[in-house]
């Protein structure tokens, strides 16, 4: 019962955020595909260089 009302919570808090600071949430997504960027570039080196 209390995951319903986490799952409920978290998502009114993101419809908030995204409502009131569009340009923070934007933000914070540009951030995280730049990390998952990085982390896919890191990850596509490090196989080059371990595969022969």
């Amino acid at each position: 019962m209390i995951k319903k009302y986490l799952k409920w919570g978290s998502i009114a808090f993101v419809v908030w955020y995204v409502v009131n600071r569009p340009d923070g949430a934007a933000g914070v997504v540009q951030g995280t595909l730049n990390g998952l960027g990085g982390a896919a570039d890191s990850l596509s080196t490090f196989m080059t260089s371990a595969i022969p």
